[in-house]
């Protein structure tokens, strides 16, 4: 033990002396191996560098974010390091204030010939127009479409009867029919309020087209297309050009049509090719859902230009497509015919104001003549009106009804609404066969009833040929 004491206090020795001896030397610069060597001799632990137990355990400053200047405090006691702010984020001063004289209101257009207007369009595949001219027409003015697109009309050429049908009070058409062969044909009906004209365009082996132009500000162009199912190697080069020629009338454009494209099979190179052309053109394609009954896309809606929104799909028993229909913003012209209409409030007359009025007449007992009498009340009568119910004129818009619609087919029509939508509920067959009966049921009723008016309208004016005058207005068309 005596040793131990003697070695440790010649330790001290020996650094004093080597303090006072070396004085530039570090008091504790040892080498790896002296400190190796010297650990054996220590019992007691090394003493602290800070005498001071406060300042041992002082806690970490928190650390300050120099770009918010927000305190942050860190949590190193579990093995997922943490930390958090102390100090609410102060609100941001812009200094920028709103100089409201320099704000001018957005200019509106003096002319009140053009207007935005929301138009709904519609396509469907009709698989022949015969015998279903009124219930196209119901279907338009029950879903207040502005213009329907009708593909596979396969109408004749001069054949326009289930077109009129097919129009609704207030529409007129443009047709293609097919001439060469049977089938196809192609048909656009609108509201005669829009100003349209027809476009010529050129005739395609490979497929069947239609178009028009909408006036506006920007006009639209709106085509319908119909392919036929048989592969055409041509196809691609004809619609590229058919395309190129419609690019150039308006960057507004609606493209309808059947394509028998089953856009649904993206490995398709027909698909690829046929995409490739849209882009080229700055054409988009919209329709993500199956139109046909057998599941696959093939009617289309593609547009540049514009955007049509609220696209949906509706099942319609007569045909094995479905009908197509979607919005679109456009800014038109429209030509809507008015007539100024005169008219006086007679039923605001009170009956005993008008009797007070003609009791105050002055006296006629000077006039003796007949026609004098006449002459004096009649001038008389027409002040009296014109002071109690003066004339007042207004423009209004005429729609021609239908006399024909009985108060059965009202019925028929408003149980087929329940059953439509008793299908679209629940999604089941037998009840997407009890609506696919009662549309065919109706569109006979339509027929049958229209039959029975106009016969028993010929029968009541046999010799009179002012009762069998057809009206003013019948739907109007363009052939091209």
């Amino acid at each position: 033990m005596w040793i131990y004491h003697l070695f440790s206090r010649v330790t001290i020795v020996w650094i004093v002396l080597s303090s006072l001896l070396h004085p530039t030397t570090s008091l504790f610069l040892y080498t790896a191996t002296e400190l190796y060597r010297l650990r054996c001799y220590s019992a007691e632990p090394p003493p602290s560098l800070y005498p001071d137990q406060d300042i041992v355990h002082r806690p970490r400053p928190k650390y300050i974010h120099r770009g918010s200047r927000r305190g942050f405090r860190y949590d190193d006691s579990k093995d997922i390091r943490s930390f958090w702010t102390s100090t609410p984020r102060a609100a941001r001063k812009t200094r920028r204030t709103i100089d409201q004289s320099a704000l001018t209101s957005v200019s509106r257009s003096t002319s009140s010939s053009f207007g935005g207007n929301e138009l709904k369009v519609g396509l469907l595949n009709i698989r022949s127009l015969s015998n279903k001219g009124l219930l196209i027409s119901d279907i338009i003015d029950n879903s207040k479409f502005d213009f329907f697109c009708l593909v596979e009309t396969w109408q004749q050429e001069n054949d326009f009867l289930e077109l009129n049908h097919a129009c609704p009070p207030g529409f007129v058409y443009i047709s293609q029919p097919r001439i060469s062969r049977r089938g196809g044909g192609l048909a656009i009906l609108h509201n005669s309020i829009y100003k349209t004209s027809p476009l010529s365009v050129q005739n395609y082996v490979s497929f069947e087209s239609a178009a028009l132009l909408i006036s506006g500000p920007t006009p639209t162009v709106l085509a319908v297309i119909y392919r036929p199912p048989k592969y055409c190697n041509t196809f691609i080069s004809e619609f590229c050009a058919f395309l190129t020629h419609l690019c150039t009338l308006s960057p507004n454009l609606i493209l309808l049509g059947d394509f028998n494209i089953h856009m649904d099979t993206a490995s398709n190179l027909l698909t690829r090719d046929f995409n490739s052309c849209l882009d080229s053109f700055g054409l988009q394609q919209y329709v993500n859902f199956p139109t046909h009954s057998k599941g696959h896309t093939l009617d289309l809606i593609c547009c540049s230009g514009v955007t049509p929104w609220d696209c949906t799909a509706d099942v319609i028993p007569i045909s094995d497509h479905k009908l197509l229909s979607f919005n679109v913003d456009v800014t038109l012209s429209k030509s809507k015919q008015q007539r100024l209409m005169s008219f006086r409030n007679i039923k605001k007359i009170s009956p005993s104001v008008l009797t007070d009025a003609i009791a105050d007449f002055p006296p006629s007992d000077q006039l003796t003549s007949p026609d004098n009498l006449v002459s004096f009340y009649n001038f008389e009568l027409q002040q009296l009106l014109d002071t109690l119910a003066p004339l007042k004129t207004r423009t209004v818009s005429f729609t021609h009804s239908a006399p024909w619609f009985t108060p059965e087919l009202c019925q028929l029509k408003t149980r087929g609404r329940r059953l439509e939508r008793l299908y679209k509920r629940t999604g089941l067959m037998i009840h997407r066969e009890l609506y696919s009966e009662h549309v065919h049921l109706y569109k006979d009723a339509l027929y049958a009833a229209k039959n029975v008016f106009y016969s028993r309208l010929i029968e009541s004016g046999d010799g009179n040929t002012k009762a069998l005058k057809p009206p003013d207005t019948l739907p109007g068309s363009w052939c091209s």
